[in-house]
Protein backbone atom coordinates (compact mmCIF):
# COMPACT_ATOMS: atom_id res chain seq x y z
CA UNK A 1 0.00 0.00 0.00
CA UNK A 2 1.49 3.37 -0.75
CA UNK A 3 0.30 7.46 -1.29
CA UNK A 4 0.40 8.34 -4.57
CA UNK A 5 1.19 12.22 -4.92
CA UNK A 6 1.14 13.82 -8.19
CA UNK A 7 2.96 16.91 -8.81
CA UNK A 8 5.09 15.59 -5.98
CA UNK A 9 8.35 17.27 -7.61
CA UNK A 10 7.06 20.96 -7.37
CA UNK A 11 7.82 22.83 -4.24
CA UNK A 12 4.49 22.68 -2.28
CA UNK A 13 4.64 18.47 -3.40
CA UNK A 14 8.58 18.06 -2.33
CA UNK A 15 7.40 19.30 0.93
CA UNK A 16 4.74 17.04 1.43
CA UNK A 17 6.78 14.12 0.24
CA UNK A 18 9.38 15.18 2.82
CA UNK A 19 6.54 14.96 5.22
CA UNK A 20 5.26 11.70 4.91
CA UNK A 21 8.79 10.00 4.13
CA UNK A 22 9.07 11.63 7.83
CA UNK A 23 6.29 9.89 8.93
CA UNK A 24 7.22 6.66 7.18
CA UNK A 25 4.31 6.17 4.71
CA UNK A 26 5.15 4.61 1.52
CA UNK A 27 5.44 7.02 -1.38
CA UNK A 28 5.29 6.96 -4.54
CA UNK A 29 5.67 10.67 -6.80
CA UNK A 30 4.31 11.29 -10.26
CA UNK A 31 6.68 14.70 -11.27
CA UNK A 32 6.31 16.87 -14.56
CA UNK A 33 9.88 16.65 -16.61
CA UNK A 34 8.60 20.90 -16.40
CA UNK A 35 9.15 21.11 -13.00
CA UNK A 36 12.53 19.30 -11.39
CA UNK A 37 12.19 17.93 -8.06
CA UNK A 38 12.87 21.40 -5.74
CA UNK A 39 13.71 19.45 -2.79
CA UNK A 40 16.52 16.84 -2.54
CA UNK A 41 14.35 12.91 -2.51
CA UNK A 42 15.04 10.38 -0.81
CA UNK A 43 16.27 8.12 -2.93
CA UNK A 44 14.23 5.36 -1.46
CA UNK A 45 11.22 7.42 -2.99
CA UNK A 46 9.99 5.91 -6.81
CA UNK A 47 9.91 9.14 -8.79
CA UNK A 48 8.11 8.50 -12.20
CA UNK A 49 8.25 11.25 -14.37
CA UNK A 50 5.10 12.09 -16.43
CA UNK A 51 1.92 13.21 -17.50
CA UNK A 52 -0.76 12.99 -14.62
CA UNK A 53 -3.40 12.46 -17.60
CA UNK A 54 -1.91 9.50 -18.60
CA UNK A 55 -4.04 6.54 -17.99
CA UNK A 56 -2.17 3.85 -19.08
CA UNK A 57 0.93 5.30 -17.01
CA UNK A 58 -1.64 5.88 -14.47
CA UNK A 59 -2.90 2.56 -14.40
CA UNK A 60 0.88 1.48 -14.39
CA UNK A 61 1.83 3.34 -11.22
CA UNK A 62 -1.46 2.28 -9.26
CA UNK A 63 -0.72 -1.91 -10.03
CA UNK A 64 2.94 -1.67 -9.48
CA UNK A 65 3.25 0.48 -6.30
CA UNK A 66 -0.11 -0.63 -4.67
CA UNK A 67 -1.54 2.74 -4.32
CA UNK A 68 -3.99 3.19 -2.05
CA UNK A 69 -4.31 6.97 -1.60
CA UNK A 70 -3.77 9.91 -3.79
CA UNK A 71 -2.79 13.40 -3.21
CA UNK A 72 -2.88 15.32 -5.92
CA UNK A 73 -1.17 18.86 -6.45
CA UNK A 74 -0.28 18.61 -9.94
CA UNK A 75 -3.21 21.90 -10.86
CA UNK A 76 -1.62 24.58 -12.38
CA UNK A 77 -2.24 27.91 -10.88
CA UNK A 78 -0.67 30.94 -12.25
CA UNK A 79 -3.13 33.64 -13.07
CA UNK A 80 -1.77 35.68 -15.72
CA UNK A 81 -0.89 32.40 -17.61
CA UNK A 82 -4.43 31.01 -17.15
CA UNK A 83 -5.67 34.15 -18.77
CA UNK A 84 -3.67 33.93 -21.31
CA UNK A 85 -3.69 29.66 -22.33
CA UNK A 86 -7.88 29.32 -20.43
CA UNK A 87 -8.24 25.79 -22.77
CA UNK A 88 -4.18 24.57 -21.34
CA UNK A 89 -5.29 25.29 -17.92
CA UNK A 90 -8.83 23.32 -18.52
CA UNK A 91 -7.08 20.51 -20.12
CA UNK A 92 -4.77 20.09 -17.23
CA UNK A 93 -6.75 21.07 -14.07
CA UNK A 94 -10.52 19.18 -15.74
CA UNK A 95 -9.64 17.16 -18.01
CA UNK A 96 -6.28 15.11 -16.73
CA UNK A 97 -7.73 15.29 -13.24
CA UNK A 98 -10.76 13.73 -14.65
CA UNK A 99 -8.59 10.65 -15.90
CA UNK A 100 -6.79 10.49 -12.74
CA UNK A 101 -10.03 10.07 -10.48
CA UNK A 102 -11.34 7.48 -13.42
CA UNK A 103 -7.72 5.40 -12.91
CA UNK A 104 -8.54 6.35 -8.80
CA UNK A 105 -11.74 4.16 -9.16
CA UNK A 106 -10.78 1.67 -11.55
CA UNK A 107 -7.85 0.80 -9.44
CA UNK A 108 -9.35 0.86 -5.82
CA UNK A 109 -8.20 3.81 -4.72
CA UNK A 110 -9.56 4.54 -1.28
CA UNK A 111 -8.82 7.99 -0.55
CA UNK A 112 -8.06 10.97 -2.68
CA UNK A 113 -7.13 14.69 -1.54
CA UNK A 114 -7.27 17.20 -4.38
CA UNK A 115 -5.52 20.54 -3.13
CA UNK A 116 -4.78 23.68 -4.81
CA UNK A 117 -3.78 27.58 -4.26
CA UNK A 118 -3.41 30.07 -6.22
CA UNK A 119 -3.00 34.07 -5.02
CA UNK A 120 -4.16 36.52 -7.55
Amino acid sequence: MSILVTGGTGYIGSHVVLALHAANEKIVVLGNRAFPPQAKMPQDIPVVMGDVGDEALLDDICKKHEVTDVIHLAASIVVPESIADPLGYYLNNTSKTRNLLEACVRNGVKNFVFSSTAIS
